[in-house]
């Protein structure tokens, strides 16, 4: 396994390393994002690619009573999402391992889904939008987070797990997977893109 696959699917010491830099790293984007969205506060959550879990604790702490589930590909990341999480665990909060392809919920299920810095890795995105929407309740949201970075940055050869979106792009994606009022919101190189079912 290459160092770079780590930050799409975080395995062994170099990975949990990856997981608490990566939060560090994120942490001023969760922080804008989380600002803008609204928050349930009776329902259920959740937040695909959750790696260690970090976000989920936040939109616990957000969410009144609602449910915030963590899905995650990496073992590791999962268990340390279940860690940082351990005192909801079992309670308001769940951790799975699984893809975005195939999601362990019923249809109708979620009131809102987050991805944070994660759709870039996503095989078949346009068949993980619809899987989104088809778990999501009617007038349910899903947000997507993401750092654009620099674009004179070819982050894909530095990366090459991973394929970078334009907001215009996941809106697009989004519409595609039947998701309506597609709104973006941008602050310098980060944007976070919702739709509605």
């Amino acid at each position: 396994m290459a160092f770079t696959d780590n930050f799409g699917h975080p395995k062994g010491l170099i990975g949990r390393l990856m997981l608490v830099i990566m939060d560090k790293e994120h942490y001023p984007m969760a922080q804008w994002a989380l600002e803008q969205l609204e928050f349930p506060q009776s329902g259920e959550i959740a937040d695909i690619g959750c790696g260690g879990g970090y976000n989920m604790k936040r939109m616990l702490e957000r969410s009144g009573t609602a449910k915030v589930y963590g899905l995650d590909i990496s073992a590791e990341s999962v268990r340390k999402a279940k860690k940082v999480n351990k005192s909801e665990l079992g309670k308001r909060c769940e951790v799975f391992q699984g893809s975005a392809e195939q999601l362990p919920f019923k249809d109708g299920q979620l009131d809102l889904v987050t991805a944070f810095e994660t759709v870039y890795f996503w095989k078949n995105i346009g068949g993980c939008f619809k899987e989104v929407a088809r778990a999501l309740k009617s007038g349910g949201k899903f947000a997507v987070i993401c750092n654009y970075g620099d674009p004179k940055i070819d982050w894909e050869k530095k990366v090459p797990c991973m394929t970078r979106y334009t907001e215009k792009q996941l809106a697009e994606l989004m519409e595609g997977a039947g998701l309506r009022d597609v709104v973006t919101s941008t602050h310098d190189t980060l944007y976070l893109v919702q739709g509605t079912k």
